[in-house]
């Protein structure tokens, strides 16, 4: 098989103009080319969910084990991908380390591999026939045309990549994305890494459009051991204008919003919260959001901060399991009543109230990473349930 780069549409015409025909396999890759592009042009700003199961083995011999799910809101807005918790007041275009600090995460399955793949002339392409799967295209892309990049704790680095295009014989979509990095350096530490990206028609607003439904990153390390992330993408909706950054329904235009008066708590003031929403291993996942009532009068030099009953919310920060325990934790950054919102930092304290069977018999422990309080729960009791009363320290 010969490779070759792929032309334009009025390329491929010219070369017709002068009498040399084209294989029909260029004919059809530059259709196929053509399809992606022309949906990716089309789309608009929009955002799903994407919830990432992360597991690890030591060994190629041995079984994955799950580490952690995690829950994002991953937009696409003008042709750049941004990250947001769910439920989160905006999305931030910054690097999703700032939002996962620990273990495997990556980005680029939502929309960069493709755009980079199909969107220049970097990418030269072989054709490698049929399979049960569609037509198959192996590609290549060399390290001077690439920006793929990896990154460890050890550092960072741009790669060259190849892979392989899978697409429908005939409507042309691009059903499968496989991406696997070339020359890796060794001081990464990494002997592999690869994504898969599988594509469906979804709806979003009005239309249907060609999006990745699920990815599985792959990265393997100099001693064997691999990390691996399966990725799925949902509820998939378009936004625009003031929304792009923000979640939820906006009010009425007639019915301006009541001005709120934002502020930091100061330090050292004790929150007794009772927690109003079930932590539930197997169905939580790291980043969904977590609400909490206010159960005493918060005061600063005799002023009212906040009364009890008022709103506290935060969201989930691990999930890590364990052989015997799996560590929760848990981060609350904002208090709000009617009028009055202050942003906090708060450690937690003790916990009680929980089934006397959840909690590890080691108790609440400090994470070694970030300092923070966890939770650990015993396998036979997997749940943090609301009512739970929480003591924290700002």
């Amino acid at each position: 098989m010969r490779w070759f780069v792929v032309v334009l549409a009025g390329a491929a015409t010219l070369f017709a103009q002068q009498g040399t025909p084209l294989a029909p396999e260029v004919l059809q890759l530059a259709k196929i080319r053509q399809r992606m592009l022309a949906n990716l042009a089309r789309q608009p700003n929009y955002t799903c969910v994407e919830t990432v199961e992360r597991s690890h083995r030591p060994a190629p011999t041995r079984k994955f084990q799950m580490v952690d799910t995690i829950r994002l809101e991953v937009a696409l807005v003008e042709g750049k991908e941004m990250f947001g918790w769910p439920g989160a007041k905006k999305f931030e275009e910054t690097d999703l380390r700032n939002l996962v600090s620990t273990g495997a995460i990556g980005n680029g399955n939502f929309a960069n591999h493709a755009r980079a793949i199909f969107g220049g002339s970097n990418a030269t392409f072989d054709f490698r026939g049929s399979d049960a799967f569609g037509i198959r295209y192996d590609f290549r892309v060399p390290l001077m045309l690439s920006g793929y990049k990896l990154r460890t704790q050890k550092g960072d680095a741009i790669v060259g990549y190849h892979g392989s295009i899978w697409a429908d014989p005939d409507s042309l979509d691009v059903r499968r994305l496989e991406v696997f990095a070339d020359d890796i350096p060794a001081q990464l530490g990494l002997a592999t890494a690869a994504d898969r990206m599988d594509y469906a028609r979804l709806k979003i607003g009005d239309g249907d459009f060609l999006l990745p439904a699920f990815s599985e990153l792959s990265m393997v390390d100099l001693n064997g051991s691999e990390n691996r992330n399966q990725v799925r993408f949902t509820s998939c909706r378009q936004f625009s204008g003031e929304s792009v950054l923000t979640f939820g329904d906006a009010p009425p235009p007639d019915v301006p919003p009541a001005p709120v008066a934002e502020s930091d708590l100061p330090p050292d003031l004790s929150l007794r919260l009772t927690l109003l929403d079930d932590v539930e291993l197997g169905k939580s996942a790291v980043g969904d959001p977590v609400r909490a009532r206010l159960e005493n009068d918060l005061r600063h030099k005799g002023k009212l901060l906040f009364a009890r009953g008022a709103t506290v919310s935060g969201r989930i920060t691990q999930m890590e399991r364990h052989d015997d325990y799996t560590d929760v934790g848990l981060e609350f950054s904002e208090i709000e009543s009617p009028g009055s919102r202050a942003h906090l930092k708060v450690r937690l304290q003790d916990v009680i109230g929980l089934d006397p069977f959840a909690l590890h018999p080691r108790g609440l422990k400090t994470s070694p990473d970030s300092g923070e309080r966890l939770i650990p729960l015993s396998p036979t009791h997997p749940r943090l349930s609301h009512g739970i009363l929480m003591f924290w320290r700002t």
